[in-house]
């Protein structure tokens, strides 16, 4: 039988030409849907399936000092990547990555399989370039290399507690790099990665360029940091003293030379100090500030008309009572002059100011002074102090307050309200950062002083020769200067322990400026716990000696032929 025999059946040969019609016309009436009408929206998912979206870092700013040493800056370093989706053997993968970057296998292993690190997972930052190209010679599949910044510090301890750090996701989290993350951190960009049907990526493009960041310049001296972290750190350690401040500010303009913490710590290595040591002791320690305080004290009660400069005031050989308490002076003193009052330090004389004064007036002035609010200096965490109203006051409080106790202060406070002494009666915010710059060098912000009038230019003039008298003649005459007139206030202050002042914990400081008569920096030295020398005079104001003449000298100004006493006629 040939083919020929077969008989011809056109039904069948209909059904086979109408269901190819059919399945033609829902082919086409699906492209139709797809290309047509529904266009947008398959485009839209296309590209979402088809896309991978990842942030472009741009360089972190650059910390300088005020002579333009760079102080913190970005280097690029190699980061691994790898993409769990495009590896065939997961644990070979981990095994060998783990004992390459000493990492736990098991830990790594668990971090690869996890979905959502199908795509993407940071393996390790910050590895060391030959490293990253003994992985690289090895080919593995879904491992690669990407350039990330690294934060830098070339002066290591300089200046660490200012400065700050910035952690391993590139964020400032302590000192000025979190203070200014805004303007070092810059403006990410947006980068897209094509993605085949297994998630690869592949054909970079970037959509959105990284805006570039600031550069912030400091008021910071890097020759009069290092020489106050030197001086500080020889202080502290000389009286086994648990920590201790330094900081030296520009008298007229507020800006802040050199702040130093003992102890401090290497930027670059920051976790491997503990959490305390980075702290910022001068704006966020807070402590009772004994006699350093009588400057506003007594300030206020000249300013006020209530006492004459040579006015005599019996101190009672050392003792006064009052609201059933008796106050006691270090020694025995009988008739002091107003100034002789200071210039010993004698408490009884200073309460007897206070009470001259009245808790409201006395109240008002050390508010106007800065007491009981944050400088504004622009640091992050600056405490506030403590400071009760008047009528949360005891029948003790004017007493002790006048001479620095039932008062939280910080150094920097102290700093700025002794300054106003220093700068004839102005109180002026205290700054780190001087300006603010673009990557094209343009000033986008600049520190102004503004100075504020607190007292009488004659109230100020007259109380910077007093406690010029504390060098000279008083209790500190271990921050006398060869060559130049100083002036200042020492402190000393028992630390609070379990509700009653201690017998062996202290605070010991000295805060003054030079030269006289138009001061150029104002210096406070705080060591805290010194064991054996308590005493402010003994323990503080040698370190300011050190501090203050080195550093006037780096400041090219000349010392005068009188060696540093009072000129005459």
């Amino acid at each position: 039988m040939n083919s020929s025999d077969i008989p011809f059946k056109p039904v069948r040969l209909l059904a086979v030409l109408a269901s190819f019609i059919f399945c033609s016309l829902v082919v086409s009436g699906r492209l139709l849907q797809f290309q047509v009408f529904q266009h947008e929206e398959i485009s839209a998912l296309a590209d979402e399936i088809g896309v991978e979206k990842r942030p472009v870092l741009p360089t972190r700013g650059i910390i300088y000092d005020r002579h333009m040493e760079a102080l913190a800056v970005s280097v690029t370093v190699k980061t691994v990547i790898a993409e769990p989706i495009r590896i065939k053997n997961i644990r070979m993968a981990a095994d060998t990555l783990a004992s390459i970057l000493d990492l736990d296998p098991e830990e790594l292993m668990h971090r690869m399989s996890d979905p959502s690190h199908r795509k993407y997972l940071v393996v390790k930052r910050r590895i060391d370039p030959a490293v990253a190209s003994y992985i690289l010679s090895l080919g593995m599949n879904g491992v690669y290399m990407v350039d990330e910044g690294m934060r830098v510090y070339p002066h290591r301890n300089l200046a660490s507690h200012t400065l700050g750090f910035v952690n391993m996701a590139g964020e400032g989290v302590a000192g000025l790099e979190q203070q200014y993350e805004n303007e070092l951190r810059g403006e990410e960009g947006l980068a897209v990665y094509k993605t085949d049907a297994l998630g690869r990526s592949y054909d970079k493009q970037v959509i959105k360029p990284p805006k570039a960041a600031n550069s912030i310049v400091l008021s910071i001296d890097s020759s009069i940091q290092s020489l106050a972290q030197r001086e500080l750190a020889s202080g502290v350690e000389a009286h086994h003293a648990a920590a201790g401040v330094a900081i030296v500010m520009e008298s007229d303009t507020g800006k802040i030379l050199a702040l130093a913490n003992y102890p401090d710590f290497n930027c670059n290595r920051y976790g491997e100090y503990p959490n305390q040591v980075w702290r910022n002791r001068a704006v966020q320690d807070q402590y009772e500030p004994g006699s350093t305080l009588k400057v506003v004290t007594a300030s206020a009660a000249l300013e006020e008309g209530l006492v004459k400069l040579h006015e005599t005031i019996d101190c009672q050989m050392g003792s006064i009572i009052l609201g059933g308490h008796t106050f006691h002076d270090h020694k025995p003193y009988g008739l002091l002059t107003f100034g002789e009052v200071i210039e010993n330090s004698s408490n009884v004389g200073a309460i007897k100011l206070g009470m001259r004064l009245g808790k409201e007036p006395l109240y008002r002035w050390l508010c106007s002074f800065g007491f009981g609010s944050a400088t504004g200096v622009d640091l992050p965490a600056e405490a506030e102090g403590f400071l009760r109203k008047p009528e949360d006051w005891s029948a003790l409080s004017i007493g002790s307050i006048s001479f620095g106790h039932e008062i939280s202060v910080t150094s920097m406070q102290v700093l700025t309200a002794v300054n106003i002494v220093a700068t004839g009666g102005y109180k002026l915010r205290p700054s780190v950062v001087d300006r603010v710059v673009s990557d094209k060098g343009e000033v986008v912000y600049r520190h102004e002083p503004e100075p504020v009038r607190v007292m009488r230019s004659e109230t100020a003039a007259a109380m910077q020769n007093i406690l010029e008298g504390v060098v000279l003649n008083g209790t500190g005459t271990r921050a006398f200067l060869q060559g130049y007139r100083s002036a200042g206030k020492t402190g000393t202050a028992q630390k609070i322990e379990n509700g009653r002042f201690s017998k062996t914990r202290y605070v010991a400081s000295f805060v003054g400026f030079a030269p006289l008569p138009d001061s150029r920096i104002t210096i406070l030295v705080l060591i805290d716990e010194p064991e054996g020398d308590i005493y402010g005079g003994d323990v503080a104001a040698p370190v300011f000696r050190k501090i203050a003449r080195e550093a006037l000298i780096n400041l090219q100004i000349p010392a005068v032929p009188s060696g540093g006493l009072p000129e005459t006629g």
